[in-house]
């Protein structure tokens, strides 16, 4: 599988990371979504993977960052259908803050931290633009419980405009841009500077090969999993049965380092299953 140019926009996670990896794009866009100013951003890391363990499920984040005050954000591109957001988020979160603290420093110490997601879709169907998560204690709802953490979900189909101008307009170019949908982005000097820098990437053949190529790679990967599960399966599908069949599938998928989601959309097993066939081998 391949990707055309004329599909290559902002709403590419690796589009996404590439760009907003530049101070001039990411601090406006983080003064619009937190409706505050930021002094300044002290550290951009590149996309990593971000791993404890050989065994442990990894995690690759498309822009972190700090502020000069110490702040931590994850900012996430989802295009298409979310899934998991909240468990996603609680994971992302665990990542960042477990490269947060020295080893003299308290929890004290541990400092505030964003992961914020701009989805092309709408995960939760309410047409909010930002949904924002909001943490109480149950039986004492007056009493927020504060450890210093946030998680925002944009909705770039929203209907409820409940951000800042700047955000909504943000919200709007993702998507038109992936709806191939008319804007007229002339009035905004900051989005017309992001959708310069997207026609830079997509004027530069060498970057546009890289982004092609790992565009296609989880589909292929996908693409020959799915084939020779189907081979052996015919096979193996007579002498074991379907289910069978799935668990060795699911085995090979999981020496592949695939996330456990797209191996249950590939399977068509539920993740848990997943989980229980990958804790078995």
């Amino acid at each position: 599988m391949s990707i055309s140019i004329s599909d290559i926009t902002l709403a590419n996670d690796l589009v996404f990371g590439e760009i907003m990896r530049q101070p001039e794009n990411v601090k406006p866009f983080l003064e619009a979504v937190l409706e505050k100013q930021i002094a300044g951003i002290t550290h951009i890391e590149k996309q990593q993977d971000m791993k404890d363990g050989i065994n442990l499920h990894g995690v690759r984040l498309d822009v972190v960052l700090e502020d000069t005050e110490g702040t931590k954000y994850d900012i996430e591109m989802q295009a298409g259908r979310p899934y998991d957001l909240e468990r996603r988020i609680r994971y992302y979160q665990s990542s960042i803050d477990r490269r947060t603290l020295e080893p003299a420093e308290s929890y004290r110490q541990l400092r505030e931290s964003y992961v914020i997601f701009v989805c092309t879709d709408d995960y939760y169907k309410r047409g909010l633009a930002l949904y924002k998560r909001k943490s109480i204690i149950e039986g004492a709802e007056d009493l927020a419980y504060e450890d210093g953490s946030h998680a925002y979900i944009m909705n770039a189909e929203f209907t409820v405009p409940n951000m800042s101008e700047p955000a909504l307009e943000f919200l709007r170019y993702i998507n038109a841009r992936y709806r191939k949908l008319p804007i007229d982005i002339s009035g905004s000097g900051y989005l017309t500077q992001i959708d310069q820098a997207v026609e830079d990437i997509k004027s530069d053949r060498g970057k546009v090969e890289r982004l092609m190529t790992l565009a296609t790679k989880l589909e292929d990967v996908r693409f020959y999993s799915h084939r020779e599960g189907l081979e052996e399966g015919i096979e193996k599908g007579r002498k074991e049965g379907v289910h069978d069949t799935k668990v060795g599938m699911v085995r090979k998928l999981l020496t592949r380092n695939l996330p456990f989601e797209e191996i249950a959309d590939i399977c068509g097993l539920e993740v848990s299953e997943i989980k229980k066939i990958a804790e078995d081998a």
